[in-house]
């Protein structure tokens, strides 16, 4: 039941006083281009002709990087009931919310699907007296 407030220079977490929340969403849109090395650990094979041919995408395959980026909207969607009315309200602004974004990344996958891990390394929020970093998880999919 608590949502982010933008207060000066600081961006804090306060309790919603009015309702129950039943949804809170915040959301920070990115462009990101992420940098990896990848190891394929597809063997080799031989053709009926000698000529050795190295396929990827057939076993397993480990990517590590980094990844860098701009952060160009944050929106936060706050629902609740009020005498069975619902309510949704949608705030847009930069929350104080750090404009670039950096930090490292990799993926552990099987043919062409892949889970993979983001872990911000600068905050979420400018000038919070708690640091917030992002941490993402989830499915990568390759379509070679």
């Amino acid at each position: 039941n608590r949502y982010f407030v933008k207060n000066g220079a600081v961006t804090e977490l306060q309790t919603f006083q009015d309702h129950d929340l039943c949804e809170n969403k915040f959301r920070n849109s990115m462009i990101v281009l992420p940098l990896h090395l990848e190891f394929d650990f597809t063997p080799k094979s031989v053709g009926d002709d000698g000529i050795t041919r190295f396929k990827t995408h057939k076993s397993v395959r480990l990517g590590l990087g980094g990844f860098t980026g701009l952060n160009f909207k944050s929106t936060q969607k706050l629902r609740w009931e009020e005498d069975d009315i619902r309510i949704k309200y949608k705030q847009k602004g930069d929350f104080n919310v750090n404009t670039f974004v950096y930090g490292l990344s990799g993926y552990l996958g099987y043919g062409a699907t892949s889970i993979y891990v983001k872990y911000n390394l600068n905050e979420l929020f400018k000038n919070n007296p708690v640091d917030q970093n992002n941490v993402s998880l989830g499915l990568r999919f390759d379509f070679n």
